[in-house]
């Protein structure tokens, strides 16, 4: 595994041409031709001990997006090959979950019916709500046929708690409490699908409107959704806002730190969460992972980035105790690593090492799931 975790580690910190080969092709999906990006290591003799799925999140670059292009050629680099799908829903903002797990299912099999790896099945592995969306699945009747594990990085347990931290800042675990600034660009995407179903605010199309287009603006400006730079820009979407809509608006959309005004998040924004989880639950039963998470069969990774502000780090917990007994490979929550946000401050030399050698045994246990290698042992918790 040592050598392979060293040819993922130069891949990663020194992308380069020479590093993966990429190419454009297409699988058949639910709904026809599936377009996708199939990397393979770039030395064509080197033996490839397992293949993988990658899936991006809810982001206007999909398969594109910079960090997942280079996740991806690194995979490659350590000689596995790579297929990333495009989820066109996903890049249109459209959540739809019962139209994105078939898509992913259908790309595991279209990979592991390519015969590009040695035996061993294929790994599936999902970022942010790619990561909930693998999960689900890989529950799937039928899903170790082809799968020899999922990995999970960045994904929620439980809607309402996701919400309720996109809008207040505020998270909790076995009664105690944690506060960040959110990266509100979830509770835009999420309210611009499923505002109007929202009790009270049925007539909101305009309010929704608003938020898809300011998710819009800040994922192909690449501006991180919480920074001052969009203030103007809510106030031009928001500028003809009344009513219900307006309200909704300015709790989904305040101004840069607002969340901390006050100290306290406020009712209203705590309320509205519950209240859109459920509008976007009764729309969307697959947004929530419990039932398939307790039908999960193949070896489990969970991880996630302590500094997440799309995602509070507390429902790596979640995730990891609502699976069944011996799926858990591995579960960590890791300070050097967050979709959204960054490494955590003050580590110091030692910390930074320790975090150092967490992170490397992390990737070393993916590295190996897609063998059908056993991961680390199995744990009930993750390491934080």
């Amino acid at each position: 595994m040592v050598p392979r975790l060293a040819a993922f580690l130069r891949g990663y910190l020194r992308p380069g041409p020479g590093v993966a080969l990429s190419s454009e092709t297409s699988f058949a999906g639910p709904g026809g031709p599936t377009p996708a990006t199939l990397h393979l290591p770039s030395r064509r003799g080197d033996p490839r001990p397992g293949c993988w799925v990658v899936l991006h999140g809810l982001t206007r670059t999909g398969r594109s997006h910079p960090g997942l292009v280079r996740f991806s050629r690194a995979l490659a680099a350590a000689g596995h090959a790579v297929l990333v799908p495009e989820i066109v829903d996903w890049r249109e903002l459209r959540v739809r979950p019962a139209v994105a797990v078939p898509l992913i299912r259908a790309a595991v099999r279209a990979l592991d019916e390519r015969r590009v790896s040695e035996p061993g099945g294929v790994g599936l592995i999902g970022f942010s709500f790619g990561a909930t969306q693998a999960l689900i699945a890989a529950a799937g009747a039928g899903a170790r046929a082809h799968l020899r594990g999922v990995a999970a990085w960045g994904g929620y347990r439980d809607l309402g708690r996701l919400f309720q931290f996109g809008l207040t800042g505020r998270h909790e675990l076995d009664g105690r409490l944690w506060a960040a600034a959110p990266d509100p660009y979830g509770g835009w995407v999420m309210g611009s699908n499923y505002l109007t179903r929202v009790p009270g605010y049925g007539g909101c199309a305009a309010a929704a409107a608003a938020l898809r287009e300011l998710a819009v603006i800040a994922g192909d400006s690449e501006v991180f959704a919480g920074s001052p730079e969009l203030d103007p820009v809510k106030r031009r979407v928001g500028a003809g806002l009344r009513g219900p809509d307006r309200s909704a608006f300015e709790i989904l959309a305040p101004p840069a730190g607002a969340w901390s005004a006050s100290g306290e998040p406020s009712e209203d924004a705590a309320g509205f969460a519950l209240a859109l989880a459920a509008a976007a639950l009764e729309s969307e039963p697959l947004l929530d992972p419990g039932p398939a998470l307790t039908r999960l069969r193949v070896p489990t990774i969970i991880a996630h980035g302590r500094d997440d502000r799309l995602v509070p780090f507390t429902e790596a917990e979640r995730l990891a105790r609502a699976l069944g007994p011996g799926v858990l490979r591995r579960a960590t929550v890791t300070a050097l690593f967050a979709h959204s946000g960054g490494a955590a401050p003050g580590l110091g030399p030692v910390g930074l090492a320790r975090e150092s050698a967490r992170f490397l045994a992390l990737l070393g246990s993916i590295l190996e799931l897609a063998r059908g290698a056993p991961a680390g042992q199995s744990s009930s918790r993750p390491t934080t």
